[in-house]
């Protein structure tokens, strides 16, 4: 029994020396809420986003050792100030919040592999082919970017907050009573080392959206009224922090076209439509193996002959340098000047004075003729 007792007494002061060497480790400065600040930096360049205007606001998405961490949305677009504890972290940004887009919904953001966009459907039931196509809205501008993974460890956290507290408690004692020139010179020392101590991870936000350019050389331009089109095989869904679409595949639709003269005494023009895309899915570039076309409807100056042409794009499409701002430019040409892809019949107008326009009207009513390319 005595050997017992002293053996618990033993135990009992080897405790209490370990209790008193923790706090000679960690000084009543210590906080026990240990965490680092880090400043997350957005990296904005001009090209990064169309016509050089920044969004309104982000959100940043964190993960801590591989788990949903937290989201913050923000205001301030250029630097974003949190406060992180011990863990490994990934996190990624959006522009705006998930609420403030109309044309997209998105997905498994909590999950950083999968986080994705996903384009919300349209109506044009005069662009789809078959039950199965779906037809999707243009994306708005969405700007993303991901930032590379980083930890924090537990002497990360004690070094700024004992750095932090006594230049904290420095401070105060000087705006209190003063401070001596070297009491002076020591706070300026302890901000600075809090600086040092601050972690800075920089994002750099790119836009997920690019364009899709489409071009048709047309003989009797003069009888074009109004034209639409719709394109298929393109992508509907981007992975946001894997910089790639996904497979999913969708049709969209081209409603508003320019006709430009090229010849008037030939009558050869040419008809340019431009929407936004998340571009070829699965991260495609153009090929034969792809099973894409371009359906053409044109309404002709009569106001009731409709020509429908049907392209295969699969191939045809080429990649070239975007336009400020956007991911890709997607760009298809058919026809030249001296060789017009199509040829629209002549037709009697409706009235004299009547010409091209851009504005899509319901053609449902309308008689369809089907021309041979």
């Amino acid at each position: 029994m005595k050997k017992f007792k002293l053996n618990g007494i033993a135990a009992a002061l080897v405790l209490l020396a370990s209790v008193f060497t923790a706090c000679e480790r960690r000084p009543l400065e210590y906080i026990s809420s240990l965490t680092v600040r880090v400043i997350v930096k957005c990296i904005w360049e001009v090209n990064a986003y169309p016509e050089g205007e920044r969004p309104t606001g982000i959100t940043l998405y964190l993960f801590k050792d591989g788990s949903f961490y937290n989201s913050i949305t923000s205001s301030n677009v250029d630097s974003l100030e949190i406060m992180l504890e011990k863990g490994h972290y990934a996190m990624y940004m959006i522009s705006q919040s998930v609420d403030e887009y109309g044309t997209m919904e998105f997905q498994d953001m909590s999950d950083f592999s999968r986080a994705r966009s996903i384009l919300e459907p349209g109506t044009a039931d005069w662009a789809t082919r078959g039950p199965e196509e779906i037809v999707v809205q243009d994306p708005e501008v969405l700007l993303a970017g991901t930032a590379k993974e980083f930890d924090i460890t537990e002497e990360m956290a004690v070094e700024y907050q004992n750095t932090y507290k006594t230049w904290s408690d420095k401070k105060k004692a000087a705006a209190e009573s003063g401070a001596t020139s070297d009491e002076e010179m020591e706070i300026t020392s302890l901000e600075e080392r809090v600086e040092f101590l601050t972690v800075r991870i920089p994002i750099s936000p790119y836009n997920t959206v690019s364009q899709f350019w489409v071009t048709i050389y047309v003989g009797n331009a003069d009888m074009l009224q109004s034209m639409r089109a719709s394109v298929t095989g393109m992508a509907r869904t981007f992975d946001l922090t894997q910089d790639v679409t996904d497979i999913e595949k969708a049709t969209q639709v081209l409603r508003y076209w320019s006709l430009n003269m090229d010849d008037n005494l030939s009558h050869v023009g040419h008809v340019d439509g431009l929407i936004t895309t998340f571009g070829l899915p699965e991260g495609e570039t153009p090929s034969t193996l792809r099973d894409s076309t371009l359906n053409v409807s044109a309404l002709l100056v009569d106001n009731k002959t409709v020509a429908d042409y049907v392209f295969n794009v699969g191939d045809k499409i080429e990649e070239l340098k975007p336009n400020p701002g956007y991911r890709k430019l997607y760009r298809l040409v058919f026809g030249s000047k001296d060789n017009p892809e199509i040829v629209f019949p002549d037709v009697i107008p409706v009235e004299a004075g009547g010409g091209f326009t851009a504005n899509v009207t319901d053609w449902e009513e309308e008689i369809e003729a089907e021309i041979p390319i």
